[in-house]
């Protein structure tokens, strides 16, 4: 008698599709098995990102357009958002500063025309730390800058440092007696 795995039957001797498969997968893990191990690599060199000033925590420098200029502002300095900000009777500033070496203040200010025609010529002096770093006469309406250097151990670094201003004449309004001094772009310390 003959069995149907026997001589007779034409699938005799062919595996089935599934055990194909399974054939060609062992194949296919002995190949990508054979050759050389690889190497040893060093860890690559691992660097820091320089990504700029924590949130919440101060810089040296500010724009008053940055959304995080209020919370340089001590006092005197007005808080509405915008490119400048007004500077009151005695506006004062606070920074931290990372690299005390080779340091400048520097600020960016304007006298507006209206205020100016009553005013006339106004002096503003700027210090650090209530020590008086200097002064800048403004003899017209416009704007104006300071680059002015800082003498070394005025500051220390990670330090807040506090920068505070006066102008020798105000403009006074008539209406609720708010005196301005100048209107203020931004201020801090740069290399």
């Amino acid at each position: 008698m003959i069995n149907g795995n026997e001589a007779g039957n034409p699938a005799r001797g062919r595996l089935s599709g599934g055990s194909t498969r399974n054939l060609i997968c062992l194949v296919a893990l002995a190949a990508a098995s054979c050759g050389r191990a690889p190497g040893r690599f060093p860890v690559p060199e691992q660097r820091s990102l320089d990504l700029g000033v924590d949130p919440g925590v101060l810089a040296p420098f500010i724009k008053m357009q940055d959304p995080a200029a209020n919370d340089y502002i001590v006092r005197d300095i007005g808080r509405d958002p915008g490119i400048y900000r007004w500077a009151f009777l005695h506006p004062e500033m606070r920074f931290r500063i990372g690299d005390s070496a080779e340091v400048h203040f520097s600020m960016d200010f304007a006298l507006p025309e209206q205020t100016f025609r009553t005013t006339g010529p106004v002096t503003v002096s700027y210090a650090i730390d209530r020590q008086a770093l200097g002064s800048i006469r403004c003899d017209h309406a416009g704007k104006y800058q300071v680059l002015k250097p800082v003498p070394a151990g005025w500051l220390r670094p990670n330090q807040e440092v506090r920068v505070s201003f006066d102008a020798d004449h105000r403009w006074i309004s008539p209406e609720d007696g708010a005196q301005l001094s100048f209107l203020l772009f931004s201020a801090g310390f740069v290399p």
